[in-house]
């Protein structure tokens, strides 16, 4: 179970304790930020050194005008990661990436798409796998990886 997941199970039975007794609820408030605290979240340019390593596309790249598949595929996988393990909004990522933020809405659309459906991409789906579970066990462990 990932924190996140732990945090809406906490904060379901806080809701509950409260229609009970109004008071429980106080001590789930403080398990919720204690967890809250303790989520290690990755930041963008790590995440963009990861996808980097692992296509060997370089920043530089992945932020031209260029329409090479390899580029799209690693603009694709940083913005994925960005939204969902950064918290990094779709105008944020755009302007990082130098793309519209409906640009990055179908850029997750694809990987998304890979991860339901990895034969449509196998390396792209691969390697955005493999980053998740490190993004994952980082924080499980609380560690930030140096990526």
């Amino acid at each position: 179970m990932t924190i996140q997941k732990a945090i809406d199970l906490l904060q379901l039975l806080r809701h509950t304790c409260e229609k009970a007794d109004g008071r429980t609820g106080e001590a789930i408030d403080v398990a919720i930020d204690v967890m809250r605290k303790s989520v290690v979240k990755s930041d963008f340019d790590s995440i963009v050194k990861a996808v980097s390593r692992e296509t060997g596309v370089t920043e530089e790249e992945m932020c031209n005008r260029g329409r090479p598949r390899e580029y799209v595929d690693a603009r694709a996988i940083v913005s994925w990661l960005a939204y969902h393990y950064a918290n990094k909004t779709l105008s944020h990522i755009g302007c990082r990436l130098g793309r519209t933020h409906s640009a990055i809405m179908h850029y997750n659309d694809m990987v998304d798409s890979w991860l339901d459906e990895p034969r449509r991409n196998l390396k792209g789906a691969r390697i955005t796998t493999k980053l998740i579970r490190e993004l994952e066990d980082d924080n499980e462990t609380g560690e930030r990886s140096t990526y």
